[in-house]
């Protein structure tokens, strides 16, 4: 028998019907939350390799216009145009106070 099946079978025997809208913690049966819980829907669809990959490209490009500043002025040889290289480096500071902000 199915949790699901044993709450509803439970419920119908008590006379009493569990609302997930209105819930008590203080006064709830512990095995009717979890229950509930376990019988809804999940929206994961597993793909964990695409997740993984966007943070990995996330840090990547993040790091990559945030040192970019740094090495534009250094590098001689690099002649990087003026609003270029305020936009790379405002997005920079971005990136990096979003961070502070996360953290």
């Amino acid at each position: 028998m199915s949790a699901v099946a044993s709450l509803l079978a439970r419920q119908a025997a008590a006379g009493d019907a569990f609302d997930p809208t209105n819930v008590d913690l203080d006064t709830a049966d512990p095995r009717d939350i979890i229950c509930y819980l376990n019988a809804g829907e999940n929206e994961y669809d597993g793909r964990l390799g695409a997740r993984i990959s966007a943070i990995f490209v996330i840090l990547i490009v993040s790091s990559a216009v945030t040192f970019f500043p740094v090495l534009a002025t250094r590098s001689k040889k690099l002649r990087v145009p003026l609003y270029v290289y305020l936009f790379a480096r405002y997005f920079g500071t971005g990136v990096i106070v979003a961070t502070a902000f996360i953290q």
